[in-house]
């Protein structure tokens, strides 16, 4: 069977679809010709994007992989598939269909929807279409039968062991785009990898939604590594991102990772994400030197009444305590807040501002709670009325302004609430250092100064990067 396997337009190409890379490995296993479509690293205009779907009477079946955000695209990408060729399957997978399978069957030319991990499920899939058979008996899915009725499956069992998984097909997408718009490269040169460490997240985070589900399935560290070095060999990466809900989900597998870094002395850095009530001084020095060089922890607040709202079951101390460990053995940290969650009031916004000035937080990013179908917080939302719009609509938009405000979950009015994040905005740049200002600023604006080194000089360019730094 020959496959085509699409990957859409992204803001930015920062991260490989890598999921696209273990599925085609797969698929090409069983004996299937897979090609992909990277729209991210290769990007193509409407009229291109036609031309391509012209020749798509090559391929007995389509895939997208989507996150939510993507929603807009798959409706309008499987629509003029549809429109071109009636009977060309049309399937989608990764975390929207954990988020909106019902919706996105309604509203759109798509035929079957992978719920969880892909592998087995999409490769049953395929064999289904190459015997002409229903889709009934295959587990982990959501379809359209001929009639038109929306079905069901029971859900899959997971992958024990993720392991026996063949190595991603890096060779079917551009890996050089990837790599060139990584941080690491477009902030110190380094060239990065991925790889995909571990499946699952055993917490429920109200506003989380776990692709994998809640049950963590680890990777074992010889096989991390091994892969490590294979896409060191491939790419020359020596900066790897340890791509996963929660890394860190397992503390043990952890330890066994780092250990294994050190005895088989493989020269890279890695960073990864982490839970402030999971580390200890002894797993996070163990990481330190098998050269991990940074933790995200997703803190979220510095109001104990607000993590409690999240079902976060973590404290502000707790997080106080992780970052004091990460710091004490050199590690750098990421901290990102929400802002705007349930119940949050002027004490809860004071108590974060406090939180992070207490803790020397720099690196601070504050982003609007936003609800996204499929997790409590957005039925939280619907049940409250505070989403003002259908599921389908509220999806389009969603897919446009997922880093906007879009939907008001505190007691405050829409305009009290905006110009309470950007006073908060505001005092937090205040508090930051100027070595602070300088680091964010240059690593966020990275290609700019580039270019003007070029038109200004060095001396020139450093003199308005201060200037513009004096006034944030």
């Amino acid at each position: 069977m020959r496959v085509l396997l699409v990957y859409p337009p992204a803001r930015d190409a920062s991260k490989p679809p890598i999921g696209i890379c273990y599925l085609s490995s797969y698929l090409r296993q069983k004996g299937h010709q897979i090609e992909v479509l990277d729209l991210t690293a290769g990007p193509l205009s409407e009229d291109e994007l036609q031309k391509r779907i012209e020749g798509f009477h090559v391929y007995d079946c389509i895939g997208i992989s989507a996150i939510i955000t993507a929603y807009n695209f798959v409706k309008d990408f499987s629509g003029k598939v549809r429109k071109k060729f009636p009977n060309i399957p049309i399937m989608v997978g990764n975390a929207i269909s954990v988020s909106c399978p019902r919706t996105l069957l309604e509203n759109s030319a798509v035929d079957v929807i992978v719920v969880d991990e892909g592998e087995l499920t999409v490769a049953e899939v395929v064999e289904n279409i190459k015997e002409r058979k229903n889709f009934i008996n295959i587990k982990g899915l959501w379809f359209k039968d001929e009639e038109g009725n929306i079905n069901r499956t029971p859900p899959r069992e997971r992958i024990k062991d993720i392991d026996s998984l063949p190595r991603p097909a890096w060779d079917l997408i551009n890996m050089s785009v990837y790599i060139k718009h990584s941080s690491a490269y477009l902030d110190r040169g380094i060239r990065t990898g991925w790889i995909s460490a571990v499946r699952g997240c055993p917490f429920r985070c109200e506003y989380c939604s776990r692709s994998f589900g809640n049950k963590v399935v680890n990777r074992t560290a010889n096989s991390m590594v091994d892969e490590i070095l294979e896409f060191n060999r491939l790419f020359k990466s020596t900066h790897f991102q340890m791509l996963a809900d929660l890394f860190m989900a397992n503390p043990k597998m952890v330890k066994s990772f780092a250990r294994c870094l050190i005895e088989r002395k493989v020269d890279i850095t890695w960073e990864c994400t982490g839970r402030v009530d999971l580390v200890d001084e002894e797993l996070l020095l163990l990481m330190r030197q098998s050269n991990c060089i940074s933790v995200s922890y997703g803190i979220e607040s510095g109001s104990q009444k607000i993590l409690d709202n999240m079902d976060k079951r973590v404290t502000v101390e707790q997080a106080k305590r992780a970052i004091e460990l990460t710091r004490k053995v050199d590690l750098k940290l990421k901290t990102p807040f929400m802002f705007g969650y349930v119940g949050e009031d002027r004490e809860s916004i004071a108590d974060t501002v406090n939180f992070i000035k207490e803790m020397k937080l720099g690196s601070t990013v504050l982003f609007f709670s936003t609800p996204y179908p499929g997790t409590p917080l957005y039925g939280w939302a619907r049940e409250k009325n505070r989403i003002k719009y259908d599921e389908d609509t509220y999806l389009s938009l969603l897919g446009n302004n997922a880093d906007k405000f879009l939907v008001n979950l505190t007691d405050f009015s829409d305009e009290e609430l905006l110009k309470l994040k950007s006073d908060t905005e505001l005092k937090l740049r205040r508090i930051l250092p100027f070595k602070v200002k300088v680091e964010k600023y240059v690593i966020k604006r990275a290609y700019h100064i580039k270019a003007r080194i070029v038109q200004l000089g060095f001396i020139g360019t450093v003199k308005k990067i201060v200037t513009k730094i004096m006034g944030l």
